[in-house]
């Protein structure tokens, strides 16, 4: 069904070692639902295991284009890819918790929102058009849709599955 050896990982912000035994593939939208249901439930279940260098997340901001996820794709905007790693990952976990502030505005408003934050606006279209073509390639069509090696979890993560999947991993 998927593609997995056309996933790279590449366009992405990696947190975790790169000699992580465990590399886990998330491609997202910050304007998604689903991913913030997803970042809320398992951050803190993965925290550790990226501490211990036994897991690699791999943050792919993935732009749709649905009325709601194109607030994502503004958002994606603003995120500092060639910067600090732990930086750019505050920034998806932050405003994707804060979605609820942000995906009310008119699309237009978006930007603003992020600028008012403190932050540039990055140039990185070339970026999400090279996640996109990728996310084409692999077979990614909603998201969050989260690979464990070559589990994929699609939306809503089964908890006991996504969990099996990194344990026998590891």
């Amino acid at each position: 069904m998927f593609a997995t050896e056309k996933i790279t990982y590449q366009d992405a912000i990696k947190v975790g070692d790169d000699t992580a035994k465990v590399k886990i593939v998330e491609y997202i939208n910050l304007a998604c639902p689903d991913a913030l249901i997803y970042q809320e439930t398992y951050a803190s279940f993965l925290a550790p295991l990226v501490a211990t260098g036994q897991v690699q997340r791999i943050l792919k901001h993935y732009n749709k284009t649905s009325n709601r996820l194109q607030k994502g794709n503004v958002a994606n905007e603003f995120i500092a890819y060639d910067g600090d790693n732990e930086a750019a990952y505050h920034f998806i976990d932050q405003y994707m918790r804060k979605q609820n502030e942000w995906t009310t505005l008119d699309l237009e408003q978006v930007a603003g929102y992020f600028e008012a934050e403190g932050f540039v606006k990055q140039d990185n279209a070339d970026l999400a058009n090279r996640v996109f073509e990728e996310a084409q390639a692999v077979g990614v069509g909603a998201v969050p849709t989260v690979f464990v090696g070559d589990q994929a979890f699609i939306e809503t993560v089964d908890a006991d599955a996504f969990k099996k999947a990194i344990s026998s991993q590891l």
